[in-house]
């Protein structure tokens, strides 16, 4: 019976493994995979598209099961923040393939310990075969969070700079959308590719309210929507926006001044684990032992 199961496993695992080769294949094969590259292409969603290779996708007991662990969508928007090639199916797809290597890890576990007889009982296995998954699914998606928060951080430490040229730009003479374009394609950064999606939209003809709006939205950053908000307010009053930004500029260096100093002060905190749980211990130890072994010694 067990061997049963196993050769079950083994070729459940093979055959998932197999398919999913095969549809990384034919991704790479399609024409607009080959072609969008190369081309710039805006207010066309290819993601909308009808893509044979992610059919299996739509089938509502995958997204059903999919959205029980994360719904698709904080995925979307995290992969908006982190700026990743991937698109949602591919994402699952890959998250799927963490799932497939973490219960393939779980199997072989188990094999190991059943070749060295001392077989796991087969409910135990399966569930640790079912845990696994669900870990390196989870991983996966861990991984995702971390790329965007690190993206979002690095655009955060950007916008003073920003802010400073834009200003001074507008102060120029020139229109703020026009600014816009003219900053955002001299300089670089993770900002910076934001700036020019936006100058994209604008060109495709969204309007520039609408297109900053969109830009804080997909950047996820506290800075960049009180950023975006103060040259929306301006824009609509009628405010002088060079001075709005001017004042944008000064906040943003402010709050990067205060975040700086709250990470500081949790790094001085980790600093003080290795005092208190190493360094510590070892200097009561040290002048503590000799006392206790004396009067060890001098007990009769």
């Amino acid at each position: 019976m067990n061997s049963l199961i196993t050769g079950a496993l083994l070729g459940g695992l093979f055959a998932s493994g197999v398919y999913l080769l095969r549809l990384h294949v034919h991704r790479s094969r399609r024409v607009d995979s080959r072609v969008l590259p190369f081309v710039q292409v805006t207010g066309f969603d290819w993601a909308a598209t009808h893509d044979r290779n992610s059919q299996w996708m739509s089938s509502p007991h995958v997204r059903r099961l999919l959205n029980s662990i994360v719904t698709d969508a904080s995925v979307q928007r995290r992969l908006e923040q982190a700026n990743s090639p991937l698109d949602l199916n591919a994402f699952r797809v890959d998250q799927l393939r963490w799932a497939c290597f973490g219960a393939g890890g779980a199997i072989a576990f188990g094999l190991l310990r059943l070749l060295a007889g001392e077989p796991i009982p087969v409910p135990i296995w399966v569930s640790f075969c079912a845990v696994a998954a669900l870990v390196g699914s989870m991983l996966r998606d861990y991984l995702l969070s971390q790329d965007a928060r690190r993206r979002v951080e690095v655009i955060t430490s950007e916008l003073p700079g920003f802010a400073e040229l834009l200003a001074f730009t507008v102060a120029a003479g020139l229109a703020p959308a026009s600014a816009l374009s003219r900053v955002s394609g001299r300089v670089g950064g993770e900002f910076a590719i934001e700036l020019r999606a936006c100058c994209d939209q604008v060109a495709a003809g969204r309007p520039f309210t609408d297109a900053l709006e969109a830009l804080a939205v997909r950047t996820g950053s506290e800075s960049v929507q009180r950023f975006v908000d103060g040259i929306v307010v301006a824009i609509e009053r009628g405010t002088p926006v060079a001075e709005v930004l001017r004042a944008q500029a000064m906040d943003a260096r402010a709050a990067s001044h205060r975040q700086l100093m709250e990470s500081a002060g949790r790094r001085e905190i980790y600093a003080l684990i290795p005092v208190v749980f190493l360094i510590l211990p070892a200097v009561v130890v040290v002048a503590v032992f000799p006392g206790i072994f004396g009067l060890v010694i001098s007990t009769p």
